[in-house]
Parts: C-alpha cells; structure tokens; sequence
C-alpha cells in the first residue's frame, strides 16, 4: 500500500520495481514467528465460504487460509504485489477459488458484511487515521477477523525507555509515529485499538504475542544464530501464548461481531463468467456504492459510470476511470 503518513512519505510498494519479498531476505526468525502464529490462530476463523486477506502482498500467508475457505480475495494497493501474488498462486485464482483485486483500505469495493472472516496482517502500521480504516474494513466482516497490531508499549520499548528516558508515551491512547521519511509508520496502543473496535461492534481477545526477541538474529554473528535457533523459536513458542498484550511489538488480536449479519449481496447478470459471480456478488462500487454491471474484463458501475478493468490477473478498484455503460452489459 502507499499512504502519505502526517506529511511524511510512506513506503511506496509499486516505485522503482520494488518486489516486496526482497523485505524478507535475511529475516528468517521473524518469519518464523508470524508464520507460527498464523499457522495456529487461522484454524480458529473456523471453516468459511468467503475469506477476505485485507492488504494481503503478494499472497505471503495464502497456505494459512486456502484449507479454511472455499474462496478467498486477496486485497491489496500495490499492483507489483498483485501480480505477484497472479504468478505465485496462478492456479487458485484459474480455478476461482483465490481473486486478486486492486483496492484502497478507506474505500473497499464490496458490499456490506461480504466476507465471513478476514485477516489484517503487516497494514495496520501503515495507516493513518486508524480509526476510519477499521470502519471500513469492519463493515465488510460478518463475524471474524484476526488482526495483528503493532503496538508502541510492548516490552523492548519500555526497557529502552528506562535506560534512556526517552520521554516517549507509552501508556496514552495516541499512536507513536516513527521511522524515516522513507518509510514513516505508526504504533498503537492495544487498549485503543481493542476500544476502537469495541466501539464498532467487536468483542476482542489478544491472541498472541509475536517477534518477542526482535532482531536478535541480527544483532549476532551467523555462526551463533544458527546455533540459537531452535532454542529461540522454543522461546518464542512459549512467549507467543504467555506475552499476550505486553511483550512483543505485534500483537494478534481475535475480533467477533456480537451481531453478525448476513451480506446483502448484490444480483448479478446472468453473463457474468461462472467462476466471477461470487466475488460480482459481494462488489459495488467504491466510489458510490452503486450497483456494478460485469463483462469478462471490466466492471461498470450503473449510478456513477465509473469503469473498473480486469488486467495483469487482478481486477483494479483503485484506478476506476469514467466512462458509458455499454448497452450489452446492462442486466
């Protein structure tokens, strides 16, 4: 995704052929750690019809949710990752059970309660006005969502408080902007965001802590990492389940609707592709909510006029541009 971060400039995923895999080279323990936690907190999504991976990459953590959904979108702002994503995973989205689409997290293309479970993992510290995103992607969740926080409190951060008194506030409900002008981004407090998304509907649970020793296989020489190796990710194992809320800078939270909807799913013309009248089902236009007409390679929106296009493997609501609904694709 690409946001401007309080006048900062942020990560941009799609300038100068960047390939966001290049980010985990040499960061094996950190993978490790996520991919642990995901591999055990996925399962508790429980099996689902439809399953949304909201700023989803390339499609990193798909072996975590094609076995608990029948069909999954992967959302993302980046078109280098989405394509990405089309080369690696080219036979679920063939198949129709993986879609790729092009979206902006502040005005997602699909209709109310579209998704029976989500996840947000590696976004929530790219994004500003935290609150109006969780609105929007909470809308589009019926019942369950696993979210990963990154949060300003956890217990590095206090030690190096203590022993440099950085004056830093921790315990405040205000998120910490750090990092550089090439790559701004921001840590929360858990309560806030917990509060934030108590506030929406959700009851939430810490579910586990993540990448509690941070960067230690950095900080050592080769030889002795791969010696600590399996004693660290034992640690890890452990402190995954007993640092819940305090000890590792993310956090993975479990959030369940207390009221779970249905989706209001939208009619769909009866040329529409087999394999695309689910995901046409559950799309409206995000610039108007309006109702959208399907071709094999483009979506038309009836209200606004707006046309979506299908290229590269992934179908692009962020680049919608004006023009007619043609007569044949009106139901």
């Amino acid at each position: 995704m690409t946001h401007r971060v309080d006048g900062r400039e942020p990560a941009d995923y799609d300038s100068n052929g960047y390939d966001y895999r290049s980010y985990w080279l040499g960061r094996d323990y950190e993978s490790h750690a996520e991919q642990r936690a995901l591999g055990r907190l996925i399962p508790r999504l429980d099996h689902v019809e439809w399953f949304a991976d909201l700023g989803g990459g390339f499609g990193r953590n798909l072996a975590h949710y094609a076995d608990v959904a029948e069909h999954a979108v992967l959302v993302d702002y980046s078109a280098n990752n989405l394509r990405t994503a089309e080369a690696r995973h080219y036979a679920a989205v063939d198949r129709g059970r993986l879609h790729l689409v092009r979206a902006d997290l502040r005005a997602l293309p699909f209709v109310d309660d579209a998704f029976d479970a989500a996840m947000v993992v590696r976004v929530l510290h790219h994004l500003p006005d935290l609150d109006r995103y969780l609105a929007e992607m909470s809308r589009t969740i019926r019942a369950r969502w696993l979210l990963d926080v990154p949060i300003k409190h956890h217990l590095l951060a206090r030690l190096r408080a203590l022993r440099y008194g950085s004056g830093v506030r921790l315990d405040d409900a205000e998120p910490q902007l750090t990092g550089t002008t090439a790559g701004a981004f921001r840590l929360y407090h858990l309560g806030a965001v917990r509060g934030s998304l108590n506030a929406l509907g959700w009851d939430t649970t810490p579910v586990a802590s993540v990448n509690n020793l941070r960067r230690w296989d950095q900080w050592l020489p080769r030889r002795a990492t791969a010696a600590l190796q399996a004693p660290v990710a034992g640690i890890e194992a452990v402190a995954q389940r007993v640092g819940r809320g305090w000890w590792g800078p993310s956090q993975f939270v479990l959030a369940r609707r207390r009221e779970p909807a249905r989706p209001r799913l939208r009619p769909v013309p009866e040329q529409t592709q087999p394999h695309t009248r689910g995901l046409a089902a559950r799309m409206a236009c995000p610039a108007c909510r309006g109702r959208l007409d399907w071709t094999d390679f483009a979506a038309f929106c009836r209200r606004c006029g707006v046309c979506y296009r299908h290229h590269d493997g992934f179908w692009d609501f962020a680049a919608g541009v004006p023009a007619p609904v043609p007569a044949a694709a009106v139901g």
